[in-house]
């Protein structure tokens, strides 16, 4: 054994006599290769070790840790947001066993553990009436969902998942356990739960509280038309947005379907337009974008009608299993409807070096929300664009349709990016306005003053 091998064994030796009855997963262990391999596996994760904490007391002492032996402390859990390599000198915090879940109907809040995902916190909260502000997949873990803002279906009508964020226990750089919150004792809680909500996490999260929303008479549904429709659909979604309540959001995307899967025969391996949107109001809600919508063709596919929280999690069809993949998200001023097929020409769906989705959020909404560093939408619309990228050559050819993609936009950006749809990216863009940036660094800095976190694509 070489001097570099010794020192590393020593190294997990002491971090499992540190950690107590905490997990430590070294390398070549098939543990340590599951918890290694994230949802998007765009870049290869070897760090020198990952811990899996089950309690609050065990993350501080994973960080103490960290910080005694000079490692950088990584925070993942189910991995959709991973977007760069990691490497030995770091210790990978394994948050999924954090999930339990403690829910009060009367107060309509829950108290959710930092690697729960949102699935398990809809199954929890949709038999009382009630639903969280999840996204577009079920899968997607709460914590970093809620700390990159939250657009999901019930946007419009109750806003971004960060606006409904109370409360987060947390540890410090120092090892210390700490809570965010509004009516915190120490100014520093007060400000990190300002930067929790849709900044930045200042802190590695073990529990947060969020609130939750009657879903009411929820309706959604999905629909496809062959891609060469694309032209008079966009028109037509555009002149519809009109006449919709607030409370419907709607997505207009062309997407490359894959050669099988559960779609009518004639579509599988085509570009199709897809419309996908949901409301807790009732089907009647959506008739008046629909009945424009099928009046310029009869969709393929038209799954509109009554829904629950396992089929709002499938109108979006993102793929049943991770993809390594690139994208961007960009924040969008109320003119951009107008320019759809042109934006979405751009990013050459369907062509051999073209990517594989790009869309269109509405996210309009004038909903309540807690005061944070996104809380309210940057703009009235989210576009975003993916491509699978499983290696660096396909990172490269990505990124170039990305930047012309971005170039479309430019008539019709707010200025903003959108962190949360920046897959396999390793930062968040221009996530935040300058104020907002210095006010997250401030706080970032005074509770991790020797910058132990790395956080993905944290916004400072």
């Amino acid at each position: 054994m070489n001097q570099e091998s010794a020192a590393h064994t020593d190294l997990l030796r002491q971090l499992q006599r540190e950690s107590g009855d905490m997990q430590v997963l070294a390398p070549g262990s098939s543990a340590y290769d599951r918890a290694t391999t994230p949802d998007n596996a765009s870049f290869a994760q070897h760090p020198t070790a990952v811990v899996r904490p089950r309690t609050s007391a065990q993350v501080a002492a994973a960080i103490t840790s960290a910080h005694r032996h000079g490692l950088r402390v990584v925070v993942q859990a189910t991995g959709h947001g991973s977007g760069r390599e990691l490497t030995h000198g770091a210790l990978l915090v394994d948050t999924s066993l954090l999930d339990t879940i403690t829910f009060d109907a009367q107060e309509q809040v829950a108290h959710v553990g930092a690697g729960a995902t949102w699935d398990q916190v809809q199954r929890v909260a949709e038999p009382h009436g009630l639903l969280g502000l999840s996204g577009t997949s079920g899968g997607v873990g709460v914590s970093g969902y809620t700390f990159a803002g939250g657009v999901g279906w019930l946007v419009r009508p109750h806003g971004l998942a960060a606006g409904s964020l109370h409360s987060v226990d947390y540890v410090d750089g120092t090892g210390k356990l700490r809570r965010a919150a509004d009516q915190a004792d120490e100014q520093v809680d007060r400000d990190a739960i300002w930067a929790f909500r849709g900044g930045t996490p200042v802190g590695v999260a073990t529990s947060l509280e969020i609130g939750l929303h009657p879903h009411g008479d929820l309706a959604a549904g999905y629909l496809l038309w062959p891609g060469s429709y694309l032209p008079q659909l966009a028109q037509a979604w555009e002149q519809s947005l009109a006449h919709v309540p607030d409370s419907v959001t709607s997505t207009l995307a062309l997407l490359q379907l894959p050669p099988d899967g559960p779609f009518p025969p004639e579509l599988l391996g085509t570009t199709v337009v897809h419309l996908s949107y949901a409301t807790p109001e009732g089907a009647a809600a959506l008739s008046p974008m629909r009945g424009v919508m099928r009046a310029v063709a009869t969709p393929v596919v038209d799954t509109t009608g009554p829904s629950d929280a396992a089929a709002l999690a499938q109108i979006h069809l993102d793929p049943p299993a991770g993809v390594p993949a690139r994208g961007g998200g960009w924040w969008l001023r109320a003119a951009a409807a107008a320019h759809v097929a042109e934006i979405f020409g751009a990013a050459q769906v369907g062509a051999p070096d073209g990517l594989a989705m790009i869309e269109m959020r509405h996210v309009a909404s004038s909903a309540p929300a807690h005061s944070g560093a996104v809380t309210r939408m940057p703009g009235e619309f989210l576009a975003h664009a993916v491509g699978p990228a499983p290696r660096e050559e396909d990172r490269a050819r990505v990124d170039t349709v990305l930047a012309a993609v971005e170039h479309a936009l430019a008539p019709v950006t707010a200025g903003r990016t959108a962190p949360a749809f920046r897959e396999g990216q390793p930062e968040a863009g221009i996530a935040l306005e300058e104020a907002a940036q210095q006010r997250v660094l401030r706080t970032a800095t005074q509770l991790d003053p020797q910058r132990l976190f790395s956080f993905q694509r944290g916004a400072v």
